[in-house]
């Protein structure tokens, strides 16, 4: 199923969440709340894009340890 989703571009509510891993309910509360970008082209059926759908997956990163005390020892370092 999600070959298919990525070779049309594009996913409905059921599709977005099986893709995403979430329910349906909760991808309708994304896309009602603006988190989650989403189109109404006949006003009744929501649809996605995937890139949409894979900016929301990488949207909050987790940095690394090393990536932390580099940062942070940036920022001290920097500070007047």
């Amino acid at each position: 199923m999600i070959h298919i989703i990525k070779a049309r571009g594009f996913a409905n509510t059921e599709e977005a969440a099986k893709y995403l891993g979430l329910s349906i309910h909760y991808i309708r509360r994304l896309s009602r709340n603006n988190i989650l970008n989403s189109y109404k082209p006949s006003g009744k059926c929501i649809y996605f894009k995937v890139e949409d759908l894979d900016n929301y997956l990488l949207n909050n990163q987790r940095l690394g340890k090393d990536i932390l005390s580099l940062k942070s020892a940036k920022y001290l370092f920097n500070k007047k």
